[in-house]
C-alpha cells in the first residue's frame, strides 16, 4: 500500500479504529517512531508514510507507518500540557487506527480504495509508483500523438519526443511509446511546460502538443494545502484533503476529450537522431570526459557545457539537461 492508497481509506473511513495508549520506542536523532507495542506483540516501523502536526507552529506529532507485517497504522503522541509546545517528553502514544487490508475489503465488500484505470494506465503507474495528474497529462498526450498519427501516415518505425519538461509525464511517454533517453529518442528540456513534440522516424510529419489551462475550481485550497505540505506544516487532514483534490483532477483529465486538453501546432519534421557509437573528448576546464557531441570548441579548447558557462558567464546552471 502507498501514501495515496492510504490517504484514500482515510478518506473512505476504511479503518479499524483501535485509540489505546501504546509503548513506543522513538529515535530522538532521527525523530521517527522505530517500534510500537500493538497486543502484546512488537512491531518495527519499517516505512514512515507521513509525519503530521496538530498545527502549523505544533511540533509533528502524527505518523503514518508501515509495520513490517504490511499493515499501516496511525500513531500520534498525546502531550499532556494544552500548549503543546514542548518536545515529546511529557504525555503519552495513542495508536489511533490501522488501514483495513484488500483481503478484509473483500470480506466487507467495503468500496475500493485504489482508483479504477484500465490496464495501460496500470502498467504506468506499477512503474512510475503511484497515481499523479502529471503522468495521466503524459499518457493522454501519447494517446492522442498516436491517433493523430495513425489518421495521417502509417505508425512505422518508432516515435520521437521532444519533452519540455521533468514531471512525472517522462514516465508514461516511456512506458507508451517506448521513447527513452537512452535511445536517443526522447530529448528533455525543462523549460517546466507541458509541451511535447511528436516525430516520426521515417515520415515527413510531426505536430507539438501543449497542454490547456484546466479551470479545476480548487486554485485556492490547493495552494493552501501545498505550501502547508512543502512547509512541513499539514495535519493529516490537510493531506487527506489534498490526496482528494488530487484525485478530483486526476478523475477529470481521465474523462476530458483530448481537444479539450491539448492545442495542436503542426511542426516543420526534423530527422530525429539516432543511436551511434560513442566518442569522448577531455574537457579542459575539469578534465572530465564529455561527449563529442556535447563538448564546445571555444579558443582551441575543449570544454564541457559547466565549464563553458563558468567561462562566460562566471556561474553554472543548477538545471542542466
Amino acid at each position: 500500500m502507498n501514501t495515496a492508497e492510504a490517504l484514500r481509506s482515510i478518506r473512505y473511513d476504511l479503518l479499524e479504529y483501535i485509540q489505546k495508549n501504546v509503548k513506543v520506542d522513538f529515535d530522538n536523532a532521527l525523530q521517527i517512531p522505530v517500534h510500537f507495542f500493538h497486543r502484546e506483540e512488537r512491531h518495527i516501523v519499517y516505512e514512515i508514510l507521513g509525519r503530521f502536526r496538530p498545527g502549523a507552529n505544533r511540533h509533528i506529532n502524527g505518523f503514518l507507518v508501515k509495520a513490517d507485517n504490511e499493515e499501516v497504522y496511525f500513531l500520534y503522541f498525546q502531550w499532556s500540557n494544552r500548549n503543546q509546545k514542548t518536545p515529546f517528553n511529557k504525555g503519552f502514544w495513542v495508536l489511533s487506527f490501522r488501514i483495513l487490508s484488500d483481503r478484509e475489503l473483500m470480506a466487507l465488500n467495503r468500496r475500493e480504495r485504489k482508483m479504477l484505470v484500465n490496464m495501460t494506465l496500470k502498467r504506468i503507474v506499477d512503474f512510475h509508483g503511484h497515481l499523479c495528474p502529471e503522468l495521466v497529462i503524459g499518457a493522454k498526450a501519447c494517446e492522442y500523438a498516436q491517433k493523430l498519427f495513425s489518421k495521417n501516415c502509417k505508425l512505422e518505425g518508432g516515435i520521437s519526443v521532444i519533452a519540455e519538461n521533468c514531471t512525472s509525464a517522462l514516465d508514461a511517454i516511456q512506458i507508451l511509446l517506448g521513447a527513452t533517453a537512452g535511445n536517443q529518442r526522447l530529448k528533455i528540456f525543462d523549460f517546466g511546460k507541458h509541451n511535447y513534440t511528436f516525430l516520426l522516424k521515417n515520415e515527413q510529419y510531426g505536430f507539438k502538443l501543449a497542454f490547456k489551462e484546466q479551470k479545476y475550481g480548487d486554485k485556492d485550497e490547493y495552494e493552501v494545502l501545498e505550501e502547508k505540505i512543502i512547509k512541513d506544516q499539514a495535519s493529516l487532514d490537510d493531506v487527506v484533503n489534498f490526496q482528494d483534490i488530487l484525485d478530483s483532477r486526476i478523475k477529470g483529465l481521465l474523462v476530458s476529450p483530448f481537444e479539450n486538453l491539448f492545442v495542436v501546432e503542426h511542426v516543420t519534421p526534423i530527422q530525429p537522431a539516432t543511436e551511434t557509437p560513442t566518442l569522448y573528448l577531455s574537457c579542459w576546464g575539469c578534465g572530465q570526459q564529455v561527449l563529442k557531441s556535447r563538448a564546445i570548441e571555444f579558443e582551441s579548447k575543449i570544454y564541457c557545457i559547466p565549464c563553458f558557462r563558468l567561462i562566460n558567464t562566471g556561474c553554472i546552471n543548477h538545471n542542466l539537461h
